[in-house]
C-alpha cells in the first residue's frame, strides 16, 4: 500500500509547474497525512477499547528501528524504539462471549470513523485529505479480506463466514504472550492447556528450542513447516528450524560437514528479500561465522542489533554476535553482547552454550607478553 500512496502523492507534485508547485506540495502533503489516518485511527482503537473490541492485546510498540527501551505492565510487553514513525499493536482474537459480534462491530466502526472524517473533509474542500483517506481504508479492505486479524476481512467476510474466527483459548494467549516476552517456564505451564487451533506444535518447537534440545527443536519445527500455511506461523517456524541447526552444530549434536549445508538449506526456504532476511533471521549471522567470515557476522549482528519484537529471536541474535565477536578474537565485546541476550531472556539454553565457546575461544588465544 505504501508505494501506492507514494506514486500518488508524486503524481499530484510532479504534474503540476510553476506557481502551482507550492499547491501541488501541500495538496501532496494533505494526501499522505490523509492516507495514514485509517491504520492510526485502527491502532488507537485496539489500544483503547482492547477486549470490547474482540481482541487482547499482546504487545504495544511505538516507533520504529532498534529498541530504546522496553516494559511489562499488566502481562503486554511495552516497547519505545528510536524513530518515533508509527504505533503498531499486536493482538490475538479474545475467546470471551459474542467475541464474533464483537470483532464485526468493532471493524465497522473502523470503517465507519475514518469514512465520515473523510466525507467531513471532501465536503470542506480539503478533498486531497480526504481522497487520502478513502484510498488507504479502501486499500486496507481489500488486501485484508483473507485475513482474519485484518478489519477487512472481519467486516464482510465474518458474518457469512463466522468460522473465518479463530479465538485464542486462555492457555493459548498466555503462552502466546509468555514466548513474546521469552519466559519459557510461563509458556511450558500454561502449553498442555492449549487447544488446537493456538497452534502448539509451534510453541512446543519454541520451547525445545530454548531447553537446548535441538534435534527435537528441528524436527519439531520440520513437522509444522509442512503443516502450517500461514505466513507469520511459517517465518517462526523457519526461525526456530535454523535457530536448532545452529544450536546442534555448535553444541556438537551435528558434524559441520552436515550442519553447514542443512543451515544453507534451510536458510533458503524463507524467500524474500535477502536485505530483509539479514535484519530479521539470527541464524544467518551465525552461517557467516560457520563459512569463516566472522566480520561479515558481526557486521550481520550489529543490523539485527535491538530489531526483533519477540525477545526469543532478539536474545538469539544477541547470542550469535557474540558467538560472532568470539570467533573475530573480540572477547570483551562477545561477553557484553552474551550479557544482553541473558538479560533479553535468561532462560534461553543458547547463552550457556555461548558461553562455553567463548571460554575455548579465549583460552586459545595467545597470551601478551609484557
Amino acid at each position: 500500500m505504501t508505494w501506492l500512496i507514494v506514486l500518488a502523492g508524486l503524481i499530484l507534485i510532479l504534474g503540476s509547474d510553476g506557481a502551482d508547485r507550492d499547491n501541488a506540495l501541500r495538496h501532496g502533503l494533505a494526501f499522505v497525512l490523509g492516507s495514514a489516518v485509517p491504520r492510526t485511527s485502527a491502532e488507537l482503537w485496539v489500544l483503547l477499547t482492547g477486549r470490547f473490541g474482540g481482541k487482547r492485546v499482546l504487545s504495544v510498540v511505538v516507533g520504529s528501528g532498534r529498541v530504546a527501551a522496553a516494559a511489562t505492565v499488566g502481562g503486554v510487553l511495552f516497547e519505545l524504539r528510536r524513530f518515533p514513525t508509527a504505533l503498531r499493536i499486536f493482538w490475538v482474537i479474545d475467546s470471551g462471549r459474542l467475541v464474533r459480534l464483537r470483532l464485526w462491530l468493532s471493524a465497522v466502526l473502523l470503517t465507519a470513523g475514518p469514512a465520515a472524517l473523510a466525507w467531513w473533509l471532501w465536503t470542506s474542500d480539503q478533498r486531497f485529505a480526504a481522497g487520502g483517506i478513502a484510498l488507504a481504508l479502501v486499500v486496507r479492505i481489500v488486501r485484508g479480506f483473507g485475513d482474519p486479524y485484518c478489519f477487512g476481512s472481519q467486516l464482510l467476510r465474518l458474518p457469512f463466514q463466522p468460522s473465518s474466527v479463530v479465538p485464542a483459548s486462555e492457555a493459548g494467549f498466555r503462552a502466546t504472550a509468555a514466548l513474546l516476552q521469552g519466559r519459557f517456564s510461563a509458556a511450558r505451564e500454561a502449553a498442555p492447556l492449549m487447544a488446537p487451533e493456538d497452534n502448539p506444535g509451534v510453541t512446543r518447537a519454541k520451547l525445545a528450542l530454548g531447553d537446548g534440545h535441538y534435534a527435537e527443536a528441528e524436527e519439531r519445527a520440520r513437522a509444522e513447516q509442512a503443516a502450517q500455511h500461514h505466513p507469520v506461523l511459517l517465518v517462526e517456524v523457519g526461525l526456530v528450524l535454523t535457530s536448532a541447526i545452529v544450536g546442534a552444530g555448535d553444541s556438537g549434536g551435528l558434524p559441520p560437514t552436515s550442519a553447514l549445508p542443512r543451515l544453507m538449506a534451510a536458510v533458503q526456504l524463507f524467500g524474500g528479500d535477502p536485505r530483509m532476511l539479514e535484519l530479521s533471521v539470527p541464524a544467518l549471522i551465525d552461517l557467516a561465522r560457520w563459512e569463516g567470515r566472522p566480520d561479515d557476522a558481526v557486521a550481520l549482528g550489529l543490523k539485527q542489533r535491538g530489531l526483533h519484537r519477540s525477545l526469543i529471536w532478539r536474545a538469539e541474535s544477541s547470542c550469535a554476535l557474540a558467538a560472532a565477536l568470539g570467533a573475530a578474537g573480540r572477547i570483551d565485546e562477545a561477553r557484553e553482547a552474551l550479557a544482553r541476550a541473558r538479560k533479553e531472556c535468561p532462560e534461553l539454553a543458547r547463552t550457556a552454550l555461548v558461553e562455553r565457546q567463548l571460554a575455548d575461544w579465549s583460552a586459545a588465544l595467545p597470551v601478551e607478553v609484557r
